[in-house]
C-alpha cells in the first residue's frame, strides 16, 4: 500500500513550547530542535523549529489545519515551498529511494522520523537555496549594468542593506547548520543509517547544501566589488571638493592682493 509524506518550509523559525501546547496530538519524540507525533500507527508529524513541517501518511485536513495553526493564517497548503515523496512499505522486501518512491520494510516511529527530517531539511534547502538566487539575479542587474554604462546604479545607502540582507541570509543558514546531519537515531541502527544515506543522495543535500554556500560566496565578492568602487568614487568625489575648496582659498587670497 502506498503511502504520502510530504514537507512545507514556512519561512519563519517555530517556538516548539508554544506549538507543543497548541497541538492536540500524540506526542512520541521531544528534542529542543523537533516535535514528533504519532496521529496513528501509519500517520506521523515532525515539526523543525527552523520552520518545516513534514507529514507522512496524514490527510489534507490535518495538513491544513496544523499549516493554518503553525502560519497563523488560513488555506496556505499551495503557498509555501514543499516537496513530496511516495512510500512503500513491505512491497519489495528492500530499502530503496528512487524516483520520488521511499521502499521500506516495515513502519515505525524511527523509519518516520528519518524520512520526515531528511525532507524537513531538504525543503528547508529549497527555501534558502532561493533566497540566495533573489540575491544573486540583483548582483547580476548590478553587473549588467556596471558592463554597460560603467558606473554602478546603486547609492551607498542602498548598498548597505543588501549587505545587510546578505548577512541576515548566512546567518539564518550559519544558525541552522545542523539541519543537514543525520538524525542519532541512525547512527545507532544500522537499516536507519543506510535508509538515511539513501535519502541524502536521492535529495543532494550534501551538494545542493555546498552549491548554496557557492553562491552567497560569489555574492559576496560582487558586494566587495560593488563596495570598493562606490569607495573610489566617494573619496574621488572628496578630492575633487578639496581641490576646489584649495582653488577658492588661492582665488580670495588673488583678490585680496590686487584690491591692496
Amino acid at each position: 500500500m502506498k503511502r504520502f509524506t510530504k514537507a512545507y518550509h514556512l519561512g519563519h523559525r517555530l517556538n516548539l513550547k508554544n506549538v507543543s501546547m497548541e497541538m492536540g496530538f500524540q506526542e512520541v519524540k521531544r528534542e529542543s530542535s523537533f516535535l514528533l507525533y504519532k496521529i496513528n500507527e501509519e500517520s506521523f508529524i515532525y515539526i523543525k523549529d527552523y520552520g518545516s513541517v513534514a507529514f507522512l501518511n496524514c490527510s489534507l485536513t490535518i495538513v491544513r489545519d496544523v499549516l493554518d495553526m503553525l502560519s497563523k493564517k488560513s488555506d496556505q497548503v499551495t503557498s509555501f515551498p514543499s516537496e513530496e515523496y511516495k512510500v512503500d512499505v513491505g512491497q519489495l522486501g528492500e530499502m530503496r529511494v528512487d524516483f520520488e518512491t521511499i521502499s521500506i520494510p516495515n513502519l515505525n516511529v524511527d523509519f518516520a522520523h528519518v524520512i520526515l527530517l531528511n525532507l524537513a531539511q531538504s525543503v528547508a534547502l529549497d527555501h534558502y537555496f532561493s533566497l540566495a538566487n533573489e540575491l544573486l539575479d540583483k548582483t547580476k542587474l548590478f553587473s549588467e549594468e556596471l558592463q554597460k554604462s560603467g558606473s554602478l546604479p546603486l547609492k551607498r545607502k542602498k548598498l548597505r542593506k543588501f549587505v545587510g540582507e546578505t548577512m541576515n541570509l548566512k546567518n539564518r543558514i550559519a544558525e541552522n547548520l545542523f539541519i543537514f546531519d543525520s538524525p542519532r537515531i541512525a547512527w545507532l541502527n544500522a537499516d536507519l543509517s543506510k535508509l538515511d544515506a539513501h535519502l541524502n543522495d536521492e535529495l543532494d543535500i550534501l551538494e545542493r547544501h555546498n552549491g548554496l554556500q557557492h553562491n552567497l560566496g560569489v555574492i559576496k565578492e560582487n558586494l566587495d566589488l560593488f563596495k570598493d568602487i562606490l569607495q573610489h568614487k566617494h573619496s574621488t568625489m572628496l578630492e575633487w571638493i578639496i581641490i576646489f575648496l584649495i582653488l577658492m582659498e588661492v582665488v580670495q587670497l588673488l583678490i585680496e592682493k590686487s584690491n591692496l
